[in-house]
């Protein structure tokens, strides 16, 4: 095995390193409702707290896919530290060490996530560079650990350290910045072999000098038809802002992804309403049930982020069926989340398939969507186009956020029990899936028409 394999593969396993801490923003409802006890906060500022998270991983991207677009992979160094800083703050605070602020709390899962973008941005990028071929794999691995690590941090939560906050959050933030750190030091470009260069140049003279004849004579023949083949579509900057596809995928990914976040940082505290209303005394205690459901949500969105683009391809191939089907689908799944908590959730035993749900269509839509605008908005300037998709969930899930916090404020002075505690939230998350799975349907109708 030469130098060159070496790299590419220690560069690789880096990558997956990093990854694997860069979804951790999505383990917050493990810990929100102690969060919230233990320092007296309102569910509005503990779903502002939750949304700082998401407004860190969302607003982080188009950012450092601009970095990645204009001045190519960086190794994330700063992100190590910052991700420390993020959630050792956090476990003071919870401590009592630092001043309770719901705002300062928030600004420290702001820093996490933006660390948690800058380190799986850095990481795709470099994959990206370094392996030219098998690109759906070697991208989709990194991509479905990001989504798995909630999974991870939430079984060690549930083994060691049970329902010990403090000592949890301060393991989260040494893990996540040793693992960004020392995956740094091995995330690198790995230039081409010299060889490999030399051969494709001899290749290129030696059909350039053969067939240059018959080349010309093709060119002159259909030059417009052959320049027409090999330009490549660039959209991008102001003309992507204006772009209507654009701005309907827009509006599609702030609804969908709205009614997901609002259900991923809230299950904790929809666990909660359901605890206190059940009549059973054999039940585990609130915090592995809370663990289970964002184990559960993290397996079933790496799942779906795993499967989507596989099955995507085949059915092209096969079916020749376009793949903003398979965005409508994934807007399908969390639409009917939504419907069984209005009317078949009523206790948690019957919370599982919704939590089931929510991750298949999150994970779904968070690998169908970039693929979707690297195909109608060409790869040159892919970094920067996704990165200003994939920000619009932040402003989604902060208002379904602020709308579930202030439903659930006012119906808890009222002294509410199970369902009637959140319910009513729903009906509006409901309705808005809905309009965006019409709006997706008539953008893939327009779409398959030209």
């Amino acid at each position: 095995m030469n130098l060159r394999v070496i790299k590419l593969t220690l560069s690789f396993i880096a990558a997956l390193l990093i990854s694997s801490v860069c979804g951790t923003q999505y383990l917050f409802s493990a810990y929100s409702t102690t969060l919230a006890e233990r320092l007296n906060f309102s569910s509005i500022q503990i779903n502002t707290i939750g949304s700082a998270a998401n407004y860190g991983v969302y607003l982080g991207k188009p950012i450092f896919g601009y970095i990645a677009d204009n001045f190519g992979g960086r190794r994330p160094f700063f992100a190590a530290f910052i991700i420390f800083i993020g959630y050792f703050c956090l476990a003071m605070t919870y401590e009592g060490n630092l001043r309770p602020s719901f705002l300062l709390c928030a600004f420290y899962m702001f820093l996490a996530g933006m660390a948690s973008a800058a380190g799986l941005m850095s990481s795709l990028v470099i994959v990206a560079k370094n392996i030219t071929s098998f690109r759906g794999i070697s991208l989709g691995a990194p991509i479905a650990l990001s989504g798995l690590s909630a999974a991870i941090y939430s079984e060690i939560n549930s083994l060691w350290f049970k329902n010990d906050n403090y000592h949890f959050l301060l393991f989260l933030a040494i893990s996540t910045g040793l693992c960004i750190f020392i995956g740094s030091w091995f995330l690198v470009v790995v230039p081409p072999s010299i060889n490999q260069d030399t051969t494709v140049v001899t290749l290129e003279e030696g059909n350039s000098s053969s067939c240059s004849t018959k080349q010309n004579d093709k060119f002159e023949d259909t030059p417009l038809l052959q320049n027409k083949i090999n330009e490549e579509i660039d959209i991008g900057g102001w003309d992507f802002i204006n772009n209507i596809d654009a701005k309907l995928l827009a509006i599609t990914m702030f609804f969908f992804s709205g009614a997901g976040l609002m259900y991923i940082n809230n299950v904790g505290t929809i666990i909660e309403s359901l605890y206190s209303s059940h009549s059973s005394s054999t039940l585990p205690p609130i915090y592995k049930l809370q663990n289970t459901h964002v184990f559960i949500l993290s397996i079933f969105s790496c799942l779906g982020r795993l499967s989507i683009g596989f099955i995507s391809d085949m059915a092209r191939l096969l079916f020749k069926i376009p793949r903003s089907f398979f965005f409508i689908l994934s807007g399908v799944w969390i639409f009917l989340a939504q419907l069984l908590i209005l009317f078949y959730v009523d206790d948690l035993d019957k919370l599982l398939i919704v939590t089931i749900f929510v991750g298949v269509g999150f994970g779904n839509l968070y690998s169908i969507t970039p693929i979707i605008v690297s195909e109608w908005f060409g790869t040159k300037r892919f970094g920067s186009n996704w990165g200003m998709i994939a920000c619009i969930p932040a402003f989604g899930g902060q208002l379904f956020n602020l709308l579930f916090g202030y439903n659930n404020d006012q119906h808890k002075r009222n002294e509410c029990t199970g369902t009637d505690c959140y319910i009513t939230v729903y009906y509006f998350s409901s309705c808005a899936c809905l309009l965006s799975i019409c709006i997706s349907l008539s953008l893939f109708y327009t779409k398959n028409k030209k």
